[in-house]
This record gives C-alpha cells, structure tokens and sequence, in this order.
C-alpha cells in the first residue's frame, strides 16, 4: 500500500528529519492499540508503515530505522513508566521524562538490531525479526514482557486464539498483518483495517458464567494513595479500614487483600484478622523478613483458626523498585539499596474449598513464561498487587489486560486484588463481571468461575509459535524465489 502512496523517489527525496520523525510517529501511532485505548487497527497501520520503512532503509540506516521505530512505541505505550517518579515530585519528578527516554530507547534497541540483521534479505523475515525482539527483551536482564504486540488483540474476540499459539504467536500474527497492510494492495488494506475495527466493536469473550454452588470470594479493594500507604500516620487507619471491610455482611468462603496491606508483622495481625473474617480463609499480602535487612514481598494464607497456614514470596522482583541489579557492582561507585529477596516460585498453594492456587504479587502477572508453569496445573490464579504507582489510566489499564491474557492463554479463572486499579475475578475466557475500579473504595463479593481444559499453550507453550516461524520462512524464500 505505502508504495503506492509513498513512492520510493519520493521517499528517499525527502528531508532527513522528515523521515525520522515519520518513522517515531508511526511506532507511536502502533502503541496506541495498548490499553487503554484499544486501537488495534492503528497498530497495524503504524507498524505497516515502518515495516515498509525498514524495507526501503539502506543497508546502514537499517538499525536507526528500527530503533526509532520501538523508541516511537515504547515511549507510547509505556508512558506510564514517568509516573512512579511523580508520587514525590519535588524529590524524582525531573527523573520522570529521562526514565522514559531511557527505558523507550533501551527497548528500541532489541528492534533496531534485529531490523539491521535481515536487511537485505527475504523481506517477510522483518516479521520474524521483529519477533525475535520481543521474544529477546521478554527474557534477558531478567526480562521485561510489558506490552508484547500482541496484547492489543485483548479486547477483541482474536485474542481467544491466544490459548493455542500464545502471546508469542499473537505478536507474530500482528506483525504478519501489519506486512500485508505495507505491502498488499489498497483494496485488501482497507478490508484488513476494517476488520480491525469491527474486532474492537465485537466483545471480546461470552458472558462470565459460574457452576451452580461456586464458591463466593470478597475483594477488598481499601483505594489507598501510594503517598498514604507508607504515611506512619495513616498506616493503622488503613489497617482497620480492611478490617472493617473484611467483617461485612455476608460471610463469604475466601477474602482476599492487596499487596503489601498489612503494616503489622504478620504473627501479630493473624489471629485478630481471622477473628473478623467469619470462619473464611484470608489471603494477605505484607512484608516479611528472614533476618534484620533481608525481607521479601510475601503472600500469607491466614486459615480460619488463625494460624498462618502458608506463605509465597514474590520471586519476579522489579529490577531498581524491588532489587538493585549488579548491586555489587553498583556498591563499588557508591551505590547502596536495600532490595528484596526472591522467592523459589512458580508455586502453588492448597485452600480448603478453593482448590489449588498459584499466588502471584503484582509484577509476576506480566510474565507468561511463569504464570501457569508450576508443577501442579492450579484450579485458580490470585494475582494481589499495589497499582497505585501507576496513577490512572494508562498503567493500571495495561496491568489489568495483562493479567486477562493469562487467564485466556492458560484456560484459568483469575482472582485479581488491586490497592488501586482494577479489583475482580476474571474468568478463563478474559470475561469478568463486577469490579472495583480506581477510584472506588470497598469490597465486591464474586464467585469463581471453574477453570477450561488444559488449552494447547498451556501444555505447548513455544509449539505454535515455532510452526507459524517455520511457515513464515518457508512463505519469505518462496516468495523470493519467485521473484
């Protein structure tokens, strides 16, 4: 299509600065199909348009047109990135633009090497290449899989094939649909984008449906300002808030709190917490610790008799938030953090009543290649988290479409728990039905939908991926041949 409205002359006539910003502007462009504005079609035209880009780029420009391209969508669709640095802004606010420039280029960077390998060659390999990236910047320095490509299929009904070819194979199916809007002719582009479109009006998965006698789970969602949460002033206030809340009318059969509710050491909240809870097991999230200086962020399981029946402690850690990376090397210029320690997950837990649990605090919920991958297959995924970092709208947005994904690929209902941001139970389908949101304060009482079979990614998590690969290179040398 691009050749057609773009000829090549013309193109490469044009002014230097003209091109670069046309490329940044097309990568942005394709991260607005991220929550929360769900515009899957943009994605395709964005991403359409620099793949032609990178195709007309020559041999030594190749890199910097890829890299402009990832820096334009991930300055996008990970703006959220600033807003940590805004809680205390007269201490880290000018922090927040060059956290985003670093972290938008450093990603590009993934983008622009792969572009520059296949320059040159079967040009449907740019879609391999691109995945390639995505995979890469999803594992390496402890990974970072936010805001895969494929994700802006979430909100629409495509994203259920997500339980057969996974994240992976959806980005991959993307890519290949943004070539054909770079490459094909005007009348099928703007069938393509059509189709898009009518996606995104569609919903995205049937009615969430329960079994008759499901169990019932209360959402304590308190709304905290992250400012607050840490206010030794407030913290006892907060505390009897989820109390409060807790030992509402009527009793339920599990209670589930957000990460890092509880201020208290846990082996002193446990017994009054269970003795407001009803006869219910609670699911709290605290801090815990193994000596002075060395805590970890830990999911507790208090039984009804108080008793600390089990405990998970977060093994994804956020890499500067939670841990400071190299930090001996970082201590060596000076540099000194107190991090927490990881936990030896993926786990699971066992509750009376509910079944098989895998525990999952906050940033876990991001990692596809963790959620899910627990010994014994879980009848329920409880992911408990803060979002309250992430201010509204956009963050809060893209963790929750996140954590509906994993529920879709895996065939499993999610009891989802958030201090701010989105609290419900999301059903194996990505449905969901009552929540709190935002700014609400309160609880919600849903009850747990059962899980699906075993759906074929959770079982072959690469095998779908790897064959639409095999075909895509099969499909470039032919093509190449050919011509």
């Amino acid at each position: 299509m691009f050749d057609t409205l773009i000829p090549s002359n013309l193109w490469h006539k044009a002014p230097r600065w003209t091109r670069l910003l046309m490329i940044f502007a097309a990568g942005g462009l394709a991260g607005l199909g991220q929550a929360p504005i769900d515009a899957p079609a943009l994605t395709l035209l964005g991403l359409g348009f620099g793949l032609w880009t990178i195709q007309k780029s020559s041999d030594t420009s190749s890199f910097s047109t890829g890299w402009l391209l990832g820096s334009g969508y991930f300055a996008v669709s990970l703006a959220w990135i600033m807003q940590p640095f805004l809680v205390d802004f007269p201490a880290t606010g000018w922090v927040a633009p060059f956290a985003l420039a670093a972290m938008a280029g450093g990603l590009a960077l993934f983008w622009g090497v792969t572009a520059a390998l296949v320059k040159g060659r079967a040009p449907l390999l740019i879609c391999l290449a691109l995945l390639a990236a995505e995979v890469i910047r999803s594992y390496v320095f402890t990974g970072f899989p936010w805001g895969l490509i494929g994700y802006v299929w979430i909100d629409t009904p495509l994203y259920q094939l997500a339980a057969v070819m996974g994240p992976y194979g959806m980005t991959l199916l993307t890519l290949v649909m943004a070539y054909v809007v770079a490459h094909a002719r005007l009348l099928y582009v703007v069938a393509l984008i059509a189709f898009a479109i009518v996606l995104q009006i569609l919903p995205n998965s049937a009615p969430v449906t329960t079994p008759d006698g499901a169990a019932i789970v209360r959402l304590i969602h308190p709304n905290v300002a992250q400012s607050d949460k840490w206010n030794s002033d407030k913290m006892e206030s907060i505390y009897q808030h989820h109390m409060a809340l807790t030992q509402a009318d009527p009793p339920v059969d599990l209670i589930v709190w957000s990460e890092t509710s509880v201020y208290l050491p846990i082996d002193v909240a446990k017994s009054e917490i269970a003795a407001v809870a009803q006869d219910a097991p609670v699911i709290v999230g605290y801090q815990s610790s193994r000596a002075k200086g060395l805590y970890f962020n830990t999911l507790g399981i208090i039984s009804p008799q108080g008793e600390l029946q089990a405990e998970y402690h977060k093994s994804r850690l956020v890499p500067f938030g939670e841990y400071l990376p190299l930090a001996r090397v970082a201590g060596w210029f000076g540099l000194q953090r107190v991090g927490f320690l990881s936990g030896d997950g993926p786990s699971t837990l066992k509750i009376d009543g509910i079944g098989q649990i895998q525990p999952l605090i906050c940033y876990e919920g991001i990692f596809p290649q963790f959620v899910g991958r627990s010994s014994v297959r879980p009848d329920l995924l409880v992911l408990i988290t803060n979002d309250a970092w992430f201010g509204a709208g956009q963050g809060p947005a893209q963790h929750f479409a996140q954590a509906r994904a994993r529920a879709i690929e895996l065939g499993l209902p999610m009891v989802r728990v958030a201090n701010r941001g989105v609290s419900t139970v999301i059903d194996p389908r990505g449905g969901y039905g009552a929540r709190l949101k935002g700014e609400d304060t309160g609880f919600v009482d849903v009850p747990l939908p059962a899980r699906l079979p075993t759906p074929f990614f959770a079982t072959y998590p690469w095998a779908a991926t790897i064959f639409m690969a095999l075909w895509l290179c099969v499909a470039a040398f032919w093509r190449r041949r050919r011509t």
